[in-house]
């Protein structure tokens, strides 16, 4: 088939609106195109001749072979001799590089060239679209991003984060949430990795670490370093216990995070949407820090062998130091190392 320069044009213009490539991006695309298939239709004979493809300035295609001007030809597929450059320039010196025009009279190419070539155009398009969601993502990573659920297909929630679609797997959403098509959540980019062929955004609202970039967003003394998060446990969509320290006396390492009237706590729990949380400071004493870990319940005794601990409550605090579903006590314990028996 002759190939349609007016087509090729409209091409061109159709992957700059489509995928929003700039011109150069777009121009690429279009010279591997022609280059896949003038080697399928015209380099049957050898296919790893270098050539380059140029447009001149009424875009007309220009096929120019190139050579290496060398003393002694030993490939002349890809080199030429001094004298036989000179005929094509008089300057060239040994070493240069010589192109040579090879553009057919009437350039046309088959209709099995023409498919050969528009795969590489699907293929290298889809690899662009690869770099630019990594370039994208890359910066992001460890942060919390605005998404906008789009649909729930089966099991997996499309979000769309920045104008690209992204999807939430199940294991990383909050078990027991419902997302409804429209609502704005937070993720966190847990991961971003790229591998040949593909790349992974490991988003998830699940992870302790969703929990610990609210935390650094909300509370400047994390970064500035007079407070310290030691540890994060947590059933995501219940309830959360936050272990944290400081070395600095002048600082309560809990009351930073409730702030004055509870200013940061009421937006720290808005973001969790209602999920519960608790600060323990870190303490050497085993028994104070089993004590603040069961809070909200009231403790009356602890008594520890090895690492359980048998801890008295209560009878109107039993319920309330386990927790739903036994959700209190699993934190506490996962926050101490102590197994703790709640009596």
């Amino acid at each position: 088939m002759l190939l349609n320069l007016q087509q090729l044009k409209k091409v061109l213009e159709e992957l700059q609106e489509e995928y929003n490539f700039d011109p150069l991006q777009t121009l690429e695309i279009i010279k591997m195109w022609i280059k896949t298939a003038f080697r399928k239709d015209y380099l049957w004979g050898n296919k790893k001749i270098p050539f380059e493809v140029h447009f001149d300035s009424k875009w007309n295609i220009v096929i120019q072979r190139k050579y290496k001007v060398v003393d002694k030809v030993e490939d002349p597929d890809k080199e030429m001799s001094l004298e036989d450059a000179k005929k094509y320039r008089d300057d060239v010196k040994v070493w240069d590089e010589i192109l040579v025009d090879i553009t057919p009279e009437n350039l046309e190419f088959s209709r099995i060239a023409v498919q050969a070539a528009a795969q590489t155009i699907k293929q290298n398009v889809k690899r662009i679209e690869r770099e630019r969601f990594f370039e994208k993502f890359k910066d992001k990573q460890w942060q919390l991003l605005k998404a906008k659920v789009l649909k729930v297909i089966g099991d997996n929630v499309i979000l769309d984060i920045d104008w690209t679609t992204v999807v939430l797997p199940p294991e990383w959403q909050i078990k027991w949430k419902v997302y409804n098509q429209g609502e704005e959540i937070l993720v966190y980019l847990k991961q971003i990795g790229k591998w040949p062929g593909w790349i992974v955004l490991n988003i998830t609202q699940s992870d302790p670490d969703f929990v610990r970039a609210i935390l650094e967003q909300n509370v400047p003394e994390i970064e500035e370093g007079k407070v310290k998060i030691e540890k994060i446990v947590r059933i995501p969509g219940v309830r959360s216990k936050v272990l944290v320290s400081s070395e600095d006396p002048r600082v309560d390492p809990v009351g930073v995070f409730v702030w004055i009237k509870g200013e940061r706590i009421w937006e720290i729990l808005s973001l969790l949407n209602g999920e519960k949380i608790d600060f323990i400071e870190k303490v050497e004493d085993p028994k104070l820090l089993i004590k603040n870990a069961l809070k909200p319940a009231k403790v009356e005794d602890i008594k520890i062998e090895w690492k359980v601990a048998k801890v008295k409550v209560p009878e109107n605090q039993k319920a309330i130091a386990i927790g739903k579903q036994a959700s209190n006590v699993k934190l506490a314990w996962q926050l101490t190392w102590y197994k703790i028996e709640v009596v």
